[in-house]
């Protein structure tokens, strides 16, 4: 091509960028709002009411796409950036994570394993679905995390494909980071916490059911309440804590409190387990009546196994309410704060080991009145510095620029031409190919 075509190309391609419209200044979040019956609809609320109240909101508005439809996959382009709530479940989330290959944003990953989410693509013949298997096993050799090998849904890293496509990451604890940069993931990744899903409000209004919900079980002979609450599946080990509670003495009750899941069945494990009027099932209940049951409760039950890289809802709603609990030694649970859990070996759970783990806090009133004080403070401070909402801000921002960068495409192009004619590590190592990069990162740096 000689120099006069190459000037004419490179002008109408400066012009066109010039004279494009300009995007909306706002930001678009994709996620499940309540009455969506998932706990990334609480959550995406919390998070929502924090951006208000630090005032971000007023800064760069914030539109909430749900449910999405195929309208906003011409809208949402035209925003300064997406941001993409993502959890396993192919129901709520299969447009935005489409949307993220359409007009690539900030993703949040509820949890590290989508193996159920990139078999409902596949199951549903979405290409996508093909490119995320073929990346995963591709990555599958350089994971390198033990804790990740001992959980079959991370042993393949499923989310490594829209990892890649991503402009930026949130997470909810170091764990989850590691396990991202253990398989190669450059994507920037911003660690936020979970926020405390429930209005101060709505934990005090919670209070009197709780003791309602104390005097029916103590009126059938209960001291000592244990409580499992959350969506009621096999990951949660609830027949081990039914196991562990049989060999416990009689004044030991065990509530199961939670959604029903279609793919478990609790009642065979509940009908065995001997318990009788010691073993409290509860369904589907109002959100009352859920903070009621932590309420009632001595000692809370949050176990995982196998264990998919997702931050605890029934947890942190636990800690709010000031309860002690027993978790498994896996994953996001090892970077809960200190003072406020007791662990048991990861993997299949002990009930012999749970069934000690129950007595040690049941025995120990002072002990648990000190684990729940600790959890509870931390949620407060996280509240009152409002944690959650800077971590988001952060990341919305610095992604923003991200997005902004004009070199960032061309980067891209020139990393998949060397990779497409086999440079390696070594050859980058010793400068080939780099001196296209390093004008490119001139230009970010010109006045």
């Amino acid at each position: 091509m000689s120099d006069s075509k190459l000037g004419r190309r490179a002008r109408r391609a400066v012009m066109q960028r010039v004279s494009a419209p300009r995007r909306v200044q706002r930001v678009a979040f994709l996620g499940p709002v309540p009455p969506t019956p998932t706990g990334i609809a609480t959550y995406d609320r919390a998070v929502l009411d924090g951006l208000d109240r630090i005032g971000f909101t007023k800064e760069l508005p914030v539109d909430v796409f749900w449910p999405v439809h195929q309208r906003h996959f011409s809208e949402v382009p035209g925003y300064l950036l997406g941001v993409y709530q993502l959890g396993n479940n192919v129901e709520f989330h299969l447009d935005i994570y489409r949307m993220v290959w359409h007009t690539p944003g900030l993703i949040v990953l509820h949890d590290l394993a989508l193996d159920d989410f990139v078999r409902g693509l596949q199951s549903a013949t979405d290409p996508l679905g093909f490119v995320a298997v073929r990346e995963a096993l591709d990555a599958r050799a350089r994971l390198r995390s033990l804790d990740a090998r001992r959980n079959e849904p991370l042993r393949i890293p499923w989310a490594a494909a829209v990892a890649r496509k991503a402009r930026g990451i949130v997470v909810h604890s170091e764990f989850c980071r590691r396990y991202l940069e253990g398989f190669g993931c450059r994507t920037p990744i911003f660690v936020v916490p979970h926020p405390p899903v429930e209005e101060a409000s709505a934990i005090l209004a919670s209070e009197a059911r709780g003791r309602q919900l104390r005097a029916k079980v103590e009126a059938r002979g209960g001291r000592i309440l244990v409580v499992a609450p959350g969506d009621m599946n096999e990951a949660k080990r609830l027949d081990a804590l039914l196991k562990a509670a049989a060999s416990l003495p009689a004044d030991v009750h065990v509530a199961l409190v939670g959604r029903k899941v279609p793919t478990y069945d609790v009642w065979p494990a509940a009908h065995g387990s001997g318990l009788g009027e010691r073993l409290h099932v509860e369904q589907d209940v109002r959100d009352q009546d859920f903070l009621g049951w932590l309420h009632a409760a001595d000692i809370v039950v949050d176990l995982r196994h196998p264990h998919r890289g997702e931050v605890s809802g029934s947890l942190a709603r636990a800690m709010q309410v000031g309860r002690p609990t027993i978790v498994s030694a896996t994953g996001t649970y090892l970077d809960a704060p200190e003072g406020t859990t007791l662990s048991v070996t990861a993997g299949i759970t002990n009930p012999v080991e749970l069934a000690g783990r129950i007595l040690t806090l049941a025995e120990d009133p002072a002990l648990r009145l000190r684990m729940g004080e600790t959890a509870r403070a931390y949620m407060d401070d996280l509240r009152a510095s409002e944690a959650t909402a800077h971590g988001y801000a952060d990341a919305i921002r610095a992604t923003i620029a991200v997005v902004n960068d004009a070199t960032s495409p061309a980067m891209d192009r020139w990393a998949r031409a060397l990779a497409d004619i086999g440079v390696s590590q070594a050859y980058l190592d010793a400068g080939y190919g780099l001196s296209y990069a390093q004008a490119l990162e001139s230009f970010k740096r010109s006045p």
